[in-house]
């Protein structure tokens, strides 16, 4: 699917719901965003989309100078800058929205007065169609599949980074710091960055003051965005030379991902990939660390405009389809060893699966 297929599905949408018009809305602070799944626009402020049938589709931006980025990023849109949305609506529709023939699509995500002033203006009788316009749009279009390499290429080399400098008596924190805008250098428009380091790891989380010491193991889940697109790798590092418990328990660990990954293909249940990684591991004597409180799900989709499929969980019964993009993240807590981190990026394919890491997840070293 391309951008332009995106636009066709939501109209073939409000013509299957028997809608005229179709107001989208997004919030910069959403964490999805439908608008710029919409029109590869991400806005600075609140936006809406004004499909009505037989008119060419309308972008509502705020604040009003916004507008000339918005027409740099979504060219086959009309464009409308404005400061007030509900006003911009008012006035395109002075008559008012056809009664029963309005629908919308995430006025919730909106802050709570204006989401109130668009429901006026729609009525009650607006169909919420939030759900289906994102069944309509999940699959990622090459624009964004490629993205998604290019934010990977980004993880990597962050991954790399962390071998290069990390030392101990290092903070967590610097450390964190500096891969932070190392990948930024590298291209990344932002980065969900976690970075932990214990002898013996409970969880994965955001970084401290605190030093690093000869025998920690380094935790690092990084999530760069490259041109709007997420995409995300789990890796763990030791200080020191590795015991040989440590490198038996990462490979089993790395085994059962790779068991993951392997299964992946359209048209087989989400939830067949957490079983894929959980049967590797319940093999040898870890069935209860399979399940919460120790873990809840074995990966996750990836994107800012919609995150199907969903979580890699033994309960999601989304079926795959080609062109999807998840990450497979066993994230292991083991007695032996504490939490392990790695995972890899994804994309289902015609007939199977492509892995957008250039390498599998192995346990990294730095010099104590």
């Amino acid at each position: 699917m391309e951008i332009a297929q995106r636009l066709d599905a939501a109209l073939d949408l409000m013509a299957s719901e028997g809608a005229d018009v179709m107001l989208v809305a997004s919030n910069e602070l959403a964490r999805i965003d439908t608008i710029f799944h919409l029109t590869g626009y991400r806005a600075l402020g609140e936006s809406l989309a004004v499909l009505a049938r037989g008119a060419k589709p309308l972008l509502i931006v705020t604040p009003e100078w916004e507008v000339e980025r918005a027409q740099a990023r979504a060219p086959s849109w009309s464009l409308r800058g404005a400061d007030d949305l509900p006003q911009a609506v008012a006035s395109l529709f002075p008559k008012g929205l056809p009664a029963g023939k309005t629908a919308t699509v995430g006025l919730g995500k909106l802050p709570a007065a204006l989401g109130r002033r668009l429901a006026e203006l729609v009525g009650p009788e607006a169909k919420k169609l939030d759900a289906e316009l994102e069944a309509a749009l999940v699959t990622k279009t090459s624009a964004e599949i490629e993205n998604a390499r290019r934010a990977t290429v980004i993880g990597e080399r962050g991954f790399d980074r962390l071998l290069e400098i990390a030392r101990p008596g290092m903070p967590e924190c610097d450390l964190a710091v500096q891969l932070k805008l190392y990948m930024e250098e590298l291209g990344a428009d932002d980065n969900f960055f976690l970075l932990t380091a214990s002898p013996h790891n409970r969880a994965v989380q955001p970084s401290s003051g605190r030093k690093l010491e000869k025998g920690d193991v380094i935790l690092a889940e990084m999530t760069p965005t490259y041109r709007g697109q997420l995409s995300q790798i789990c890796r763990t590092a030791v200080v020191g030379s590795p015991s040989a418990v440590l490198a038996d328990k990462y490979a089993l660990v790395v085994r059962a991902m790779e068991a993951g990954i392997r299964t992946v293909r359209p048209g087989i249940r989400m939830g067949d990939v957490a079983k894929a990684i959980d049967d590797v591991l319940s093999a040898q004597g870890y069935a209860e660390f399979c399940r919460p409180p120790h873990i809840r799900r074995r990966g996750h989709g990836l994107g800012h405009g919609s995150n199907a499929p969903g979580d890699v969980a033994p309960d999601n019964d989304i079926i795959l389809e080609e062109d999807m993009v998840f990450v497979v993240h066993p994230n292991q807590y083991l007695p032996e060893t504490g939490y392990l981190l790695c995972g890899e990026p994804v994309r289902v394919t015609a007939t199977g699966v492509e892995q957008l890491s250039r390498r599998t997840a192995w346990l990294g070293s730095v010099p104590a």
